[in-house]
């Protein structure tokens, strides 16, 4: 089963006004240790999924590093993984993850990176489509749940306010091929439908131009798209007609996602729930988000520390937002959350203080909650250059007390 390590302070107990340990009745969606195989995930549900998902991690700034602008549209795949300056992906980095205690690996990816839509090419590379294929193979193969998605991909998501057609060819073109190319793989492969770019971000810059829909309107895009990739992606058969897909909420925040304007889709073909929503959390944006002195709307410097009783009450409350979904039988993704590192006058990075405490809350609200949490690193905590894995003991500890084990 999935060992929880509930560290409960006297004060947490306080603010929370509950005990930190998981009851019986918590976990409603618990199921036994096995070795799972396919007819298992099968007949699972949402929330039993996202219960055997445990603890993720994202391969942050690789397959998402959309470097076609300069590299154009026919590089090696190789050149577009490591234009962020991350190193190239091995099998060994994926079985660093999963002996460091992560059940998951989330896969981010810009299809548009070899996709020259703008003069009528709607083809993702075939070069680019095998190496993200060979990835989900070594994730899988390490014993990892896989997400793969559409993450940002040069905002072209702004389409939607601007040019529908436009938008939905481009959006049918990467799931068309995208769907096709996984619909054999293992229920263990999730397909997200987007990123954060689902919401205002559809009024997102492209080519000098800008939309003007109205948040109403997006929310309504929302609910169209939304169930536009569900139909999809079940229409296409094999194991598409059953794999577990997961769906943005607005901007993936927290408070927007639980507005009464964000509507799921249906899935009229399964009796089983096999829909997930994602939602991030970057909370507060000075701690989690912000390492350097930045510029919103006149200079703010970075949070160098966290863990009030005002600041973990406002942690607490966000997480329980999302327990509608759960009550719904829909599961609860967290497909990014972090702690920004504080940089240094001499270009170098360290923690920043209570990362351990902000963290560990996190994971003890996802636990309680039966949320599926991924950590977003690109290389900074979890080391895919040399020594593969966490640098420090206790972020060390921390994940590999949050595993879920399957039996060998």
């Amino acid at each position: 089963m999935k060992k929880l390590k509930f560290i409960c302070s006297f004060l947490l107990i306080l603010i929370s006004g509950t005990s930190c340990m998981l009851s019986a009745k918590e976990t409603e969606s618990k199921i036994e240790d096995k070795t799972f195989n396919e007819s298992d995930f099968e007949v699972m549900n949402a929330l039993q999924f996202t219960k055997v998902m445990g603890n993720g991690i994202n391969l942050g700034n690789t397959m998402e590093a959309a470097g076609a602008y300069w590299l154009g549209y026919n590089a090696k795949p190789e050149q577009y993984e490591t234009s962020w300056g991350q190193p190239v992906t091995t099998k060994e980095i994926f079985e660093a993850m999963k002996d460091a205690g992560f059940d998951s690996v989330r896969i981010p990816v810009a299809w548009t990176s070899t996709m020259d839509w703008r003069n009528g090419d709607f083809k993702i590379n075939d070069d680019f489509m095998d190496r993200v294929k060979t990835l989900v193979d070594w994730a899988l193969d390490a014993g990892l749940i896989v997400m793969i998605n559409d993450h940002w991909d040069y905002q072209w998501w702004g389409l939607f306010g601007q040019d529908k057609t436009l938008a939905y060819k481009i959006f049918d073109a990467i799931w068309d091929d995208v769907g096709t190319n996984f619909k054999d793989y293992s229920y263990k492969l999730v397909f997200e439908a987007g990123n954060e770019e689902w919401g205002h971000r559809f009024n997102d810059e492209v080519d000098g131009k800008t939309g003007n829909l109205t948040v109403a309107e997006q929310y309504k895009l929302m609910t169209e798209l939304s169930q536009y990739f569900v139909d999809k992606i079940r229409n296409q058969g094999s194991k598409n007609s059953k794999r577990f897909l997961l769906i943005p909420g607005y901007n993936t925040d927290f408070e927007k996602t639980t507005d009464s304007q964000f509507k799921m889709p249906v899935d009229p073909s399964n009796n089983i729930s096999k829909l997930m929503v994602s939602v991030h959390y970057y909370s507060p944006a000075l701690y989690s988000l912000v390492g350097e002195p930045v510029d919103w709307g006149g200079i703010k410097q970075p949070a160098k520390t966290w863990g009030s009783v005002k600041e973990i009450s406002e942690q607490n409350r966000l997480f329980n937002l999302l327990k509608n979904f759960k009550n719904d039988g829909i599961g609860v993704v967290i497909g990014e959350y972090a702690v920004a590192m504080l940089k240094n006058e001499d270009g170098s990075y360290s923690r920043k203080e209570n990362d351990v405490l902000w963290l560990e809350n996190v994971l003890d609200n996802c636990d309680r909650n039966n949320y599926a949490p991924f950590l977003w690193d690109c290389n900074n905590y979890f080391h895919k250059t040399g020594k593969l894995g966490f640098a420090d003991s206790d972020i060390a500890e921390l994940y590999k007390s949050r595993r879920y084990e399957l039996e060998k």
